[in-house]
């Protein structure tokens, strides 16, 4: 009877070939449309703001966009 041993797979870097790593690149139209979105959205809320007679301030922050609603 043969028993078989158990291993772990061993590390290997990635390979480089022609001078270049084999990673993916991030897309950049995600961010945009990320973006885009999330802007969408925070003129929509204000846009409600301003229909229910408040006064929207929208500012942009590294988290993303903040939008204020004051009643006059």
């Amino acid at each position: 009877m043969e028993t078989a041993l158990v291993t772990r797979p061993v590390y290997t870097p990635p390979t480089v070939i022609g001078g270049t790593e084999l990673v993916s690149e991030e897309e950049p139209w995600v961010w945009v449309v990320v973006v885009g979105f999330a802007f969408a959205a925070a003129l929509a809320y204000a846009t409600y703001c301003r229909h229910t007679g408040g006064n929207a301030d929208i500012s942009m922050t590294w988290k993303g966009f903040k939008v204020k609603c004051v009643d006059r």
